[in-house]
C-alpha cells in the first residue's frame, strides 16, 4: 500500500472513529469523581427510608454511630473511608446489617448508599447509582469533604 493510501485510509477511519464517539448519547458515560454526582435526590430519599427501618437502631437516625457501629456521616466516616473506593463501602453496606448481611435487595443497599453519599454533602446527579458505577475501572474513591452533613437531609 502506497503511502498516500495509508494516509487516506487513517484518516478516514479517524474520521469514522470521530462520528461513531459524537454519536454515543453522554449518559453512556460513567461519572469519574464524586463531584460528578452519582447519586439522584430521589434515590437518596429511599435510602433515607430503609435506612432508618434497617440501619438506624445500630448507627442513629443522624448517621453518626456510636463505639459499636461506626459513623456513616462527618468527620468519623471520612476519617475511616477517605481514599477508599466507592465498591469498597457498598461491600461494607451490603454485609448489614450485622448478622444478616444481604438481607436486603441490590437496589436497597445502592439505595442505602445513596443516602450516606447525599448526607456527607457529595453531589447530586441526574442519574441513580448502579452497579456498574460502583464497580466501574478505574475505581471512583472517596474524596474528603469539607464540608459539615446537612442534618436536615
Amino acid at each position: 500500500m502506497s503511502a498516500a493510501m495509508q494516509v487516506a485510509a487513517a484518516t478516514a477511519f479517524l474520521t469514522c472513529a470521530v462520528a461513531v464517539t459524537q454519536a454515543q448519547p453522554a449518559s453512556v458515560a460513567l461519572p469519574r469523581t464524586l463531584g460528578d454526582g452519582v447519586y439522584t435526590a430521589e434515590q437518596a430519599a429511599r435510602g433515607r427510608a430503609v435506612y432508618n427501618v434497617r440501619c438506624a437502631e445500630c448507627h442513629m437516625t443522624d448517621l453518626a454511630g456510636h463505639e459499636y457501629a461506626g459513623a456513616l456521616a462527618g468527620y468519623g466516616f471520612q476519617l475511616k473511608w477517605q481514599d477508599a473506593t466507592l465498591a469498597e463501602l457498598f461491600g461494607r453496606i451490603r454485609s448489614m446489617p450485622l448478622g444478616r448481611g444481604g438481607s436486603l435487595s441490590g437496589q436497597e443497599y445502592l439505595d442505602i448508599l445513596a443516602y450516606v453519599l447525599q448526607k456527607n454533602t457529595y453531589a447530586e446527579g441526574r442519574t441513580e447509582l448502579t452497579t456498574a458505577v460502583v464497580s466501574k475501572w478505574p475505581p471512583i474513591r472517596i474524596e474528603r469533604v469539607l464540608r459539615s452533613p446537612d442534618p436536615d437531609r
